[in-house]
């Protein structure tokens, strides 16, 4: 998959039956009580099957001696008699990014979408939307439900995703035109400076040769703002980096006259 941003320096890359045999630590006092990372793991696998999703693959990193986990799974529709097919077509994927701590560092969280930023720096978010809750004393009964809630939302939210996407494709743009949107998003705090310089770039000379398949259109332009917006070392801010993002897709569909 190669999804998950993690440190090889500081952070340990995990299978799903490595994370179960993380030792869960003691309570640090009456109001916490850790929730085990492969029992965390064990109920969004089974909020996906009762939504009749499956997962496809799936990455982790643990750090601070087993006290985070960061993870990322790649969700398809499951099928009888058959490993299971992606919800959306071959030019995107349905993630489903999640992360925890038992040291109360981190909370527990999931982010959805097309585009999912699961980062060991702290970065988290995902396109389509993002939960996150407090690791407090009954959070072992609270977020099976709150999973289950979330994950019973995904086909209907892919399915508007890829609707969304296959206008992008068709929605042709002029050079000039992306750069001025650009500036735009920009103006409305949706890049740094710097952002705003590498969008242009991958505006013009995109990283992957995909986003420049359909020559310059709103598809392209989504992807010059996504990669602009992916970390590139220190601490990134969940809050910023999630609320940016926001403002480039929500500027883009408001470009095409999206409404639903």
């Amino acid at each position: 998959m190669n999804t998950l941003m993690y440190d090889a320096k500081q952070d340990n890359y995990l299978t799903r039956a490595q994370v179960s045999n993380i030792i869960t630590p003691p309570a640090m006092g009456r109001f916490h009580q850790p929730y085990p990372f492969d029992t965390y793991l064990d109920d969004v696998e089974h909020g996906l099957n009762t939504a009749g999703l499956c997962i496809l693959g799936e990455e982790y990193a643990v750090q601070k001696d087993g006290q985070r986990l960061f993870g990322v799974m790649e969700v398809g529709l499951k099928t009888e008699g058959l490993k299971g097919q992606l919800i959306t077509s071959d030019e995107w994927k349905v993630l489903l990014g999640v992360r925890g701590s038992h040291d109360q560092s981190v909370q527990r969280g999931m982010a959805l979408g097309s585009q999912v930023m699961v980062c060991s720096n702290l970065c988290f978010h995902g396109n389509i939307g993002t939960l996150n809750t407090k690791q407090t004393l009954n959070i072992g009964s609270r977020l099976p439900g709150m999973i289950r809630g979330a994950v019973q939302q995904i086909p209907a939210m892919a399915e508007r995703q890829g609707k969304v996407f296959d206008e992008m494709k068709s929605f042709p743009l002029k050079p000039r035109f992306g750069d001025a949107a650009l500036c735009e998003i920009y103006r409305r705090d949706g890049f740094s400076a710097a952002q705003l310089g590498r969008a242009i770039n991958e505006w013009h000379e995109p990283s992957y040769e995909e986003h420049a398949a359909d020559g310059f259109t709103a598809w392209r332009l989504l992807n010059a703002s996504t990669q602009a917006l992916k970390p590139t070392g220190g601490q990134a801010h969940i809050d910023i980096v999630e609320g940016r993002s926001r403002v480039a897709s929500q500027f883009i569909e408001e470009v095409m006259g999206l409404d639903w």
